[in-house]
């Protein structure tokens, strides 16, 4: 996996001090599943957020608190990790979005989106938040679009390919509002996408803007 297909340490550690939202939250806990070195990153945040809560007085802050938590990390003799096991998947679903929605890819509602193409919604929040799943048949082309906040592309199953590479499983796409792109479905299988995006995408072709209502996203 490469650097730009996984989320910036920024992301992990927003996620360790519990300052996401709860779409994004479910993305970095589901993107976490795949990847041992990630999760070890949140760890140690955590373990710097504790350690940090350990040394404040109440009464009084020292200047130097965070100059002794770091040397306090730095004499450790061996790295932090994770204390919690890999967690088991579905079929397809990691487990952080299995025990979310509570149901196996099947059970879910799906919903037409287009030829090849349908999604099942699993939540709307704040400012428009999203977040939902694409299941498309391998070959298709999702519409070109552009978007009106961030997009988040988790990959569970197959693979696809835009401008910016090739994205498989346990890898994310992030895209912002300058972002205008057309996932192409590697003909191999069936790609199932777990989807964040801030209000609805913008979609190009005008075919594709008349049934958007429709689709709901």
């Amino acid at each position: 996996m490469s650097a730009a297909n996984r989320l910036q340490d920024e992301w992990l550690l927003s996620y360790a001090a519990g300052n996401l939202t709860h779409g994004r939250s479910l993305m970095v806990a589901s993107h976490l599943a795949y990847h041992e070195d990630m999760k070890e990153i949140v760890s140690n945040a955590e373990a710097i957020g504790g350690v940090l809560l350990d040394s404040i007085d109440t009464a009084a802050v020292s200047d130097s608190v965070l100059d002794q938590v770091l040397g306090r990390l730095e004499v450790e003799t061996e790295p932090l990790r994770h204390t919690v096991d890999a967690p088991s998947r579905s079929d397809v679903f990691p487990q952080p979005l299995l025990e979310f929605t509570g149901k196996d890819i099947d059970s879910l509602k799906w919903r037409f989106m287009g030829p090849g193409m349908s999604n099942a919604r699993l939540w709307n929040g704040p400012n428009d938040e999203r977040l939902w799943l694409l299941r498309a048949r391998g070959g298709v082309k999702v519409p070109e679009h552009g978007h009106n906040g961030d997009e988040w592309t988790l990959i569970l199953k197959g693979s696809y390919q835009t401008s910016a590479g090739r994205f498989g499983v346990g890898d994310i796409d992030v895209a912002g509002e300058e972002t205008v792109h057309q996932p192409i479905i590697d003909t191999s299988e069936e790609c199932i996408c777990l989807v964040m995006t801030e209000g609805p995408i913008r979609l190009k072709s005008l075919m594709a803007r008349m049934v958007q209502p429709i689709i709901g996203l």
